[in-house]
């Protein structure tokens, strides 16, 4: 759960994302995953093997970022990704809480690889972090 004790939620969030993204870098998908607080609105419950899968599959050898990266996908911190660092933030019509892409960096960029979450209010101050979707954008 992500706790936001300001008004300034676009804020918190994109501190969250980035913090998220470090996790990746360091290779604690396990711990990533348990910041993600509920299954996404199709069920899926993303799991290390998932995220690797996922991003192996995306990248691979075949791919033009795996011609250009024979090395393999590798998460970058965000701290020192080049590029402009992609994060959109809205409300949900309802008023229950909030969509936001991440454009994750990949190997010392930021990339077309974005991580779609979904936030909803769980209490004051409080919202649930689900990771909607993985993908190419």
């Amino acid at each position: 759960m992500l706790t936001v004790e300001s008004p300034d939620v676009e804020a918190a969030v994109l501190a969250w994302a980035r913090q998220w993204c470090e996790l990746l870098v360091a290779g604690q998908l396990e711990q990533a995953c348990a910041q993600l607080d509920e299954p996404s609105a199709s069920g899926i419950v993303w799991t290390p093997e998932a995220i690797r899968a996922l991003v192996a599959d995306t990248f691979s050898p075949e791919t033009i970022f795996g011609h250009a990266h024979p090395e393999g996908p590798r998460f970058t911190s965000p701290r020192s990704a080049g590029g402009r660092e992609g994060f959109d933030l809205g409300p949900f019509a309802d008023g229950s809480g909030f969509w936001c892409n991440y454009d994750l960096p990949l190997n010392g960029a930021f990339s077309d690889l974005t991580a779609q979450f979904e936030l909803h209010w769980r209490g004051p101050h409080v919202l649930a972090i689900r990771l909607h979707d993985l993908h190419v954008m």
